[in-house]
């Protein structure tokens, strides 16, 4: 997984970013390995803020286990996932939920690629993300 491939994926789906999240052998996790941010999504957030976080650099403090929220559910079963809402998910679903609601994060939408999982996302709302197939559109809401 290279930057550039991280970078590609938030340009082509219209997101506001994208996070690598690589499955570490050793420590049986996934964990954010690269993520990428608009110029202009930066700005954005810092003259909001004031601060230099981000949604994107606030993921690394997560790791979650195969099968473990969202990440670790489209990891697991090797399908998919968009979320047109991720405040009407559990937090069970969606373990970074409460950092999404402060950085303003809507819409998130993942696949597996490499050895883990690529996630983008918008801080608009999307009705669909042609950037995953919509024959895999799934939600964890059973």
């Amino acid at each position: 997984m290279a930057q550039a491939d991280v970078e590609k994926a938030c340009k082509e789906s219209g997101a506001c970013y994208a996070v690598y999240w690589c499955f570490d052998e050793a420590a049986k996790v996934l964990k954010p390995l690269a993520h990428f941010n608009p110029a202009e999504r930066i700005a954005a957030v810092k003259a909001k803020t004031g601060k230099d976080d981000l949604f994107t650099t606030e993921s690394y403090k997560f790791t979650m286990k195969p099968g473990e929220g969202s990440v670790g559910k489209c990891y697991a079963s090797g399908e998919p996932l968009f979320f047109q809402d991720v405040d009407a998910l559990p937090q069970d679903s969606f373990l970074r939920k409460d950092i999404a609601k402060q950085f303003g994060i809507v819409s998130i939408a993942m696949k597996p690629f490499g050895k883990g999982v690529l996630e983008v996302g918008s801080a608009e709302k999307w009705d669909v993300c042609v950037w995953v197939s919509s024959q895999c559109i799934r939600d964890l809401i059973v």
